[in-house]
């Protein structure tokens, strides 16, 4: 069974319903998974068949053909793990904003339980809403999220102070992780029959999507741009084509980074002209993998058991573990920083706005918000990268190709843009925008958290400086005479030969593929 403090209920007493649904908006994948592992055991209690169903929605502002294209290919991985199980796997792609209005409460009248994921931001924790609120069945709800859970007493404030709870509580998160392969406790479950699942579609005037839909928008090219075409959403943000979305691709990222680069993980994770980061924020936050996944890989490489923890448990970066300092490093990150990230969202509601930084980096930004600005730009010259600094447009322009920021990069990006708008509360929504639209991981509390770091949340105060004032500074220079920046600008230039110039001259017959809908 899955811990406790991973489940919510909600509306018990409910009638009965003839199967148990499982509703797939975060953790998106078969295996690692804390809700569908819950799913199915209540199928299997209950002696109900099991229906997932993986939508994805249109009705939001950033949803536009980069992060559709991500998802759907994910729902291909996803149809070929369920296929030869009796669970009955339905993806449901929205092509008008509210075509799928009706949908979910039509499921709930005929589920016995909905289960549905946890997801602390953005549509996801909308939509976790909505089914709490329409009450027409039982309501579980499953954080499949971090290596620590949700359910916490308060906000951490501070890296140190989470890292604190960590080594105190270290034995109850790792007896939380869920079963890696939760499908083989699926095998005797009643399959649920395709004239239903067409029905209740067709009940709640929602078409079905076609699964040739879904494989022409995995193929990224003119086949994918063409099925996208249909889609009443933003077409100017174009998929990576370099970077795929979906479990097989997470798990062979995954697998890569940790077999060639997490050894050198500590020393080039900042330099930009180094593949030293891990790649995974994008995966993570679709769902497509899971972060037990990855440290049950880790502990097992390194024969890492809670036996081998050094005292004492005072919340210290590094030596705590007794691993080597590369895997200590990448703890840090994929526990401390992502949880951190993960819980304030859960318990701050105004998480993405400027009203959530601490009160200290309020006061100090506005004492200095009247000091002159060596340079104002708009919203849009920050988005087409026409700044005067080339380094800081390299990233921008990383952003619009890569979906993704080059990790150290990412934090001076942000603090250009405090230094380059008329007020902190501009900086801060002029960087949400950015990377909700452009970045693969936006919309997610990673990057929501980052961005409060640039403006002073989960940090200390530094040296007083104009502008700034005691919010940590970060300059071009200096991270020029860090790191090494060349081959990173020349590689980002503003060339004819961009991902985003090739897509944007792409030709499109929207009438070649016709999604229908069925009465």
């Amino acid at each position: 069974m899955i811990p406790k403090n991973r489940l919510q209920t909600f509306n018990q007493g409910a009638p009965p319903g003839e199967c148990v649904v499982y509703w797939m908006i975060s953790a998106r994948r078969s295996k690692w998974n804390h809700g569908l592992q819950h799913a199915i055991e209540l199928a299997n209690q209950r002696q109900k068949p099991l229906v997932v169903i993986e939508a994805l929605a249109i009705a939001h502002q950033w949803a536009n053909d980069r992060s559709h294209t991500f998802v759907i290919q994910g729902m291909m991985d996803n149809r070929n793990a369920f296929e030869d199980t009796p669970v009955t796997y339905v993806p449901y792609v929205e092509t008008q904003p509210y075509e799928a209005r009706g949908l979910l409460e039509k499921w709930m009248e005929y589920a016995d339980v909905l289960v549905i994921d946890d997801f602390p931001v953005y549509m996801p924790r909308r939509i976790r809403e909505i089914a709490v609120e329409i009450g027409k069945c039982e309501v579980h709800s499953v954080d499949s999220n971090g290596f620590i859970s949700l359910e916490q007493e308060k906000a951490f404030t501070t890296a140190y102070s989470l890292r604190r709870h960590l080594h105190k509580t270290i034995l109850q998160h790792m007896s939380e992780f869920p079963e890696a392969s939760p499908l083989d406790k699926a095998r005797h479950l009643p399959k649920y029959s395709t004239e239903k699942v067409e029905k209740i579609f067709a009940e709640s005037e929602t078409p079905v999507t076609p699964y040739e839909f879904i494989w022409r928008i995995c193929e990224i090219d003119d086949i994918g741009l063409k099925a996208l075409s249909v889609l009443a959403i933003d077409h100017s943000v174009p998929p990576v084509q370099h970077t795929k979305g979906g479990s097989i691709a997470a798990y062979s990222a995954w697998r890569e980074f940790f077999r060639e680069r997490l050894s050198d993980y500590s020393e080039n994770r900042n330099q930009p002209e180094l593949n030293g980061s891990s790649g995974l924020s994008p995966y993570l936050h679709f769902g497509h993998i899971s972060p037990h996944q990855i440290l049950s890989e880790i502990f097992a490489k390194y024969n890492w058991d809670i036996s081998r923890i050094i005292p004492p448990d005072n919340g210290r970066r590094s030596g705590w573990w007794d691993l080597p300092e590369y895997v200590e490093a990448f703890l840090d990150q994929i526990i401390v920083w992502r949880d951190l990230g993960f819980i304030h969202c859960s318990k701050v509601q105004n998480h993405h706005e400027f009203a959530s930084i601490p009160e200290w980096a309020q006061k100090t930004l506005k004492e200095h918000e009247n000091d002159p600005r060596p340079y104002i730009y708009t919203f849009e010259e920050f988005e087409n990268a026409e700044t005067h600094d080339e380094l800081w447009n390299a990233a921008q322009r990383q952003l619009r190709t890569d979906g993704m920021i080059h990790n150290y990069l990412r934090m001076l990006w942000g603090k250009k843009i405090l230094e380059w708008t008329p007020t902190p509360e501009v900086a801060m929504e002029y960087m949400v925008a950015l990377n909700d639209k452009w970045a693969l991981d936006g919309r997610d509390p990673n990057t929501y958290t980052g961005i409060g770091w640039v403006l002073g949340k989960f940090d200390r105060g530094w040296t007083e400086r104009p502008v700034y004032g005691k919010i940590r500074c970060m300059t071009t220079d200096s991270t020029k005479r860090k790191y090494r920046t060349k081959k990173y600008i020349e590689t980002y230039s503003n060339s004819p030969t961009s991902q985003q110039t090739l897509f944007k001259n792409a030709k499109v017959n929207s009438t070649s593929v016709r999604y229908e809908r069925r009465e």
